[in-house]
């Protein structure tokens, strides 16, 4: 075993002697190596061609030192140029890019005198027609056509200038006989135009061919919004009879002067207009937008009972990479991930308004006072509108000249407005004292008086099965009609306020009328007895048009047909105001009468929901007064970009 152990530790020395043997003559070799190479070189770097025997004379130690010293090199060098690009190289927006949008509804007039009334025409009008003025994207009217204006000092004359060598899309030249007879066709009862009313009085004059003066009977704050108005060209339209203007080509291809110009439309085989294409117009005298084409595709109208839409699902299904509007309960039936949802800010109040004249019951204020504490405004918020708006308790928004945040308003209070209908007579009923004693319909809705207990018609039969609690007084039953137009919102808004009238034991009869419909046969002729509906208000919100006594019947706008003779004074002082100061005090009194009168009970200012594929940049819009004022900025929308040095 001795000799075993002794055998084996002769081999290791053998073998560490021979490794040893070994390595000197290389070590050998790497001195003369480093001698040859001093010898060639004595001072200073050595030769480029000497570089690739570099490494038959550095140490591994050496080696690795290099290494990290050359990926320390590239990686600063790699910063730099990173920083210097990030600093010298811009990104910028260039022309190019298609957009599609969906439209809810379809093109019937595009049309400035003839739009008014559908939102699918006023988007189009926009695009294609320019007017004197025009609302950039913070919403503040600036010059369009016009180089400049003036206003007089009573606010009665208004002149403008108009830009030099504007041209209409068929190359001929604009001038002020375009703006005039524009503005006198809308006078023109013949053509129909919405406009009509409101430029009743107003005088146009050609001051020559680039001047055009406007003279008003009295001062009418909110004159400069209607000037935002298309204008039409004169060569085109003085030819054609007022009488049938609605039937002409012109109205589905127009020349206009404004950014875009028409190219084509599409058709089904019904004869449907299904798509609308506009490219930017080269002759206009503005900036020119990025976007190459729009094109538009038309879909119905939501319907509030189903949740799904063919607009939702193109969007989806990116057939389309925008919707106009989203109601506020489909927004959940969104699953592109890629697109952005805007929430634009509206001046518009939504309110329930009281018709004194058609349900005589409306007069009485405690009967007002309770239906305004019976609603719940926070309910309504919630789960009409999913929290997208604001509570209002006034006519006159926060933001606006005369909002007072410490309004005495009334608050949600149900246990209060059952009291108040107990302490005026009207008797609670169960629902078998309701059955036992009203059980077949009078043909109208309003309560009727009279001397025997009489049957009466419930209008809709599933009212009165959901209710449990009624009320009735000298056998008269306590019994109202509720109108609303067919939006989504509107809809779910008009259910919980029928739930929480019925709650304190009013009856309501819903009624929900097409929004295509619901102004001419419902709000012209004031017929409903509480109407839900929402007034947008502008960008210089007068109350005037909205609560004078002079604005109860059509086409004034006081749709609570509400006469308070210190209200009229007021908003007639506040009219004649000299200073911005004494037209907030003339507000703020305003304010707290409406509030104290309760003519209606308001309710929210709803936002506009727009949805868009987040290829589209450039969109800054956050307020709007009309929905096709989305569009105000959309010169600088966007998809392609390249790069510029800064």
């Amino acid at each position: 075993m001795r000799t075993s152990a002794k055998s084996a530790l002769g081999r290791k020395k053998e073998q560490a002697e021979f490794k040893k043997n070994q390595s000197e003559p290389e070590l050998m070799q790497q001195n003369l190596d480093k001698k040859l190479v001093a010898s060639l070189k004595p001072k200073g770097l050595p030769y480029w061609k000497q570089m690739r025997y570099v490494s038959r004379v550095l140490s591994k130690k050496e080696k690795g030192i290099i290494n990290f010293l050359i990926f320390l090199i590239i990686l600063s060098m790699s910063y730099w140029g990173y920083t210097f690009y990030s600093k010298n190289i811009q990104v910028v927006p260039v022309q190019g890019g298609e957009y599609s949008e969906a439209l809810i509804g379809a093109p019937r007039f595009i049309n400035p005198l003839l739009a008014q009334t559908n939102d699918v025409d006023m988007d189009l009008v926009k695009l294609i027609y320019s007017g004197l003025l025009t609302y950039n994207k913070k919403l503040e009217l600036v010059g369009d056509l016009a180089e400049n204006y003036t206003v007089s000092e009573d606010q009665k004359i208004y002149t403008f200038t108009l830009k030099k060598d504007v041209v209409w899309h068929d190359g001929e030249l604009l001038s002020a006989n375009d703006i005039v007879f524009t503005f006198q066709s809308a006078q023109d009862p013949q053509y129909k135009s919405p406009l009509f009313y409101s430029l009743r009085g107003v005088k146009i004059e050609k001051k020559d061919d680039s001047a055009i003066v406007f003279t008003l009977n009295e001062a009418y704050p909110q004159f400069l919004e209607i000037l935002t108005m298309g204008i039409l060209p004169e060569h085109i339209w003085k030819d054609i009879p007022a009488i049938t203007a609605n039937l002409t080509e012109y109205n589905m291809k127009p020349i206009g002067s404004g950014q875009w110009k028409y190219e084509s439309f599409m058709r089904d085989k019904f004869g449907n207009i299904k798509s609308y294409t506009i490219v930017p117009s080269a002759s206009y005298y503005s900036a020119k937008p990025f976007l190459k084409k729009i094109t538009f595709k038309f879909f119905p109208a939501y319907d509030p009972i189903t949740d799904i839409h063919p607009a939702i699902e193109a969007l989806n299904n990116r057939k389309v990479d925008g919707v106009s509007y989203i109601p506020k309960n489909l927004k959940n039936k969104m699953q592109n991930p890629k697109i952005n949802f805007y929430s634009l800010v509206l001046p518009q109040y939504t309110a329930l308004f009281f018709n004194q004249k058609t349900n005589d019951l409306l007069k009485e204020k405690y009967m007002r006072e309770a239906i305004a504490i019976a609603i719940d405004k926070t309910g309504i918020l919630t789960e009409a509108l999913n929290l997208e708006g604001t509570i209002v308790h006034s006519p006159i928004l926060e933001g606006y000249p005369g909002f007072d945040k410490n309004i005495k308003a009334l608050e949600y209070d149900p246990e209060k407005a059952m009291k108040l209908l107990s302490d005026n007579g009207w008797k609670e009923l169960t629902k078998e004292q309701y059955n036992s004693t009203f059980t077949i319909a009078l043909a109208s809705s309003s309560p009727t008086m009279t001397d025997e207990i009489i049957p009466q018609i419930n209008e809709n039969p599933a009212t009165a099965r959901e209710q449990t609690m009624f009320r009735e007084k000298n056998k008269r039953l306590l019994k109202i009609k509720l109108t609303a137009p067919d939006i989504s919102e509107n809809i779910q808004a008009a259910e919980l306020i029928k739930k929480y009238l019925q709650n304190i034991g009013i009856m309501v009869d819903l009624e929900i009328i097409d929004n295509t419909k619901i102004i001419r046969e419902v709000i012209r002729p004031r017929s409903y007895e509480m109407l839900l509906f929402g007034e947008i208000i502008g960008l210089d919100p007068d109350p005037y048009p909205f609560w004078h006594s002079s604005q109860n019947q059509d086409p004034g706008l006081n749709l609570a047909i509400f006469t308070n003779r210190n209200i009229d004074k007021t908003l007639e002082d506040a009219r004649k105001a000299k200073t911005p100061e004494e037209k907030i005090t003339k507000y703020t009194e305003f304010q707290n009468l409406i509030v104290s009168d309760i003519p209606a009970v308001f309710l929210y200012s709803p936002t506009y929901t727009y949805a868009l594929h987040n290829k589209i940049k450039g969109v800054g819009i956050e307020r709007i007064i009309l929905p096709s004022d989305r569009f105000n900025n959309v010169s600088e929308w966007y998809i392609d970009t390249g790069k510029i040095w800064k």
